[in-house]
């Protein structure tokens, strides 16, 4: 292998983490509000209570 083609695979493969990166970022961020919401939710609702039966 060539210095010359170990240059150019190397540069692939930093495209290829830097996109497969943004897009990981990107999900996060995408997910982000709705999980706060999600949250918010289930704080603001009464916790439900369990009526246990002795036996």
């Amino acid at each position: 292998m060539t210095i010359r083609r170990r240059q150019k695979t190397g540069l692939m493969t930093r495209i290829i983490l830097l996109i497969s990166f943004l897009i990981l970022l990107g999900r996060l961020l995408y997910t982000i509000p709705g999980a706060i919401e999600h949250h918010q939710q289930k704080k603001a609702q009464p916790e439900p209570t369990t009526i246990s039966s002795s036996t």
